[in-house]
């Protein structure tokens, strides 16, 4: 009888996620496969996509950002803005 299941590895021990339909003291051959979804795997491919996104050249000018940094600002602190909405009130 043949199973596959997934398992961690912790402290030296492999730990099924899920239940084993198998008598107790049963003896098992194990081919260990790690997939692509393992925590390392997430971890390496999150810190790749950190990098990348992280990289402005080509991205946006210099410019573009001061420009934006412009159209966005505010003429005054936001809690004036909170203040005279709470005044009106």
């Amino acid at each position: 009888m043949n199973q596959t299941t997934t398992a961690i590895y912790e402290n030296g021990l492999l730990r099924p996620i899920s239940p084993l339909d198998l008598p107790e003291h049963s003896e098992v051959e194990i081919t260990i496969h790690i997939g692509e979804d393992s925590l390392h795997s997430k971890v390496r491919k999150a810190l790749q996509l950190e990098n990348q996104s992280n990289k402005t050249e080509d991205v946006i000018s210099n410019e573009r950002r001061a420009e934006l940094a412009t159209i966005f600002s505010a003429e005054k602190p936001l809690s004036e803005y909170i203040n005279e909405d709470r005044e009106t009130q």
